[in-house]
């Protein structure tokens, strides 16, 4: 049973948590975790470094020894989904990226169903 690298990306913030084999979270962050706050939650940007603070975290925590194999997780399709990504190709996720061995996506699709909530209007 792999570790799971959940990935929440909305339109309005971004979230990730690293969990163990048994879903017991490890490490559980959102940008306004890291300084990010109102409508720069949602930015591209913001993304791409709650996912290299996550993965310095697991580093840091001694994590990377014991993940044998971990499955990525994508849900939603904001701009957080492509930024962790494009970190776990590139430079700051050498460490997890051999270990991946699955990428699976758990975004939740409305067939009909109930209406939809009303567009937030900022001021």
């Amino acid at each position: 049973e792999p570790f799971h690298f959940h990935v929440y990306a909305h339109k309005h913030n971004s979230h990730i948590t690293v969990t163990k084999p048994n879903r017991n979270a490890i490490i559980n962050m959102s940008t306004g975790n890291i300084g990010f706050r109102k409508s720069k939650r949602g930015t591209y940007d913001a993304a791409y470094q709650l996912t290299t603070y996550v993965i310095d975290k697991l580093h840091q925590g001694g994590w990377h020894k014991n993940i044998t194999a971990m499955e990525v997780v994508l849900r939603g399709f904001g701009h957080g989904r492509e930024a962790a990504t494009k970190v776990l190709l590139g430079t700051e996720g050498r460490m997890l990226r051999d270990k991946i061995v699955k990428v699976s996506d758990a975004t939740k699709l409305k067939f009909g169903g109930t209406r939809s909530p009303k567009p937030r209007r900022l001021g």
